[in-house]
């Protein structure tokens, strides 16, 4: 199984460690047809951006890049945090509008968009030591994650239930209502292969991502191919394969 597009790459605007052109420049060695840099938005502590106003600057930069690679597709989009129990991203939707597609993800380590909701970030961060708050970490985060994918026009869920629990049921149901692809991410080798399986019952379609923060990352997609094979899900369940 090969895939002809990679959608979920860093660069040195947020947590990446090459610039936007060396990615650019890997996407192209590697013989993909279409690439997307996606960095964490600036709610996500020490690795977002440092505004959001610069992804514009990074839409500025592509610009002049795509005449260099006329054989490689290049799109902008951005890992927006959930910042909210309400589904709010740290991204406004005017800025979304200006972007190719749109990554929505859970992560930790985050600054909230209400005191509000300070206590479920704490919660996440400490539920493997106090196991008895799991089923409510679990139950928040996938109203936080059916109530982000119902708010906005979201193409991807980043490495949905890495660290951060989730019903997988009930977020697959919105991602197949929504027309939402659901992540492999071959950077975390995750999900796993029971997930796989457990979300392609449902008719939820898939994307195959490397979530690379080097070059040398790009189009690494070797674990997707193994999971969907392994799962066995029809080709037409993958967004980006060939």
């Amino acid at each position: 199984m090969e895939f002809y597009g990679d959608y979920h790459l860093h660069s040195s605007y947020s947590d990446g460690r090459c610039s936007v052109e060396e990615m650019v420049m890997a996407a192209s060695l590697t013989g993909l047809a279409e690439m997307g840099l996606a960095d964490h938005g600036p709610r996500n502590l020490f690795t977002g951006l440092k505004s959001e106003q610069m992804l514009l600057e990074i839409k500025k930069e592509i610009e002049q890049l795509r005449p260099q690679y006329p054989d490689l597709q290049i799109k902008l989009g951005v890992e927006a945090n959930i910042v909210s129990l309400n589904g709010q991203l740290d991204v406004g939707k005017e800025l979304i509008a200006e972007l190719d597609f749109l990554i929505v993800g859970l992560h930790p380590y985050i600054l909230p968009d209400r005191v509000v909701d300070i206590p479920w970030i704490l919660r996440n961060q400490t539920e493997k030591i106090f196991p008895s708050i799991k089923n409510r970490v679990r139950n928040e985060n996938t109203k936080a994650l059916v109530e982000t994918i119902y708010r906005y026009e979201v193409d991807i869920i980043s490495h949905p239930g890495l660290k951060m629990p989730i019903d997988i049921t009930e977020v697959a149901r919105a991602c197949l209502k929504r027309d939402t692809c659901w992540e492999i991410n071959t950077g975390h080798k995750f999900p796993g292969l029971q997930e796989v399986s457990t979300v392609a019952r449902q008719g939820v379609n898939f994307i195959v991502n490397s979530d690379a923060h080097f070059a040398e990352s790009v189009g690494a997609l070797e674990y997707g191919s193994w999971v969907l094979e392994k799962a066995g899900v029809p080709h037409e369940q993958i967004k980006n394969v060939k």
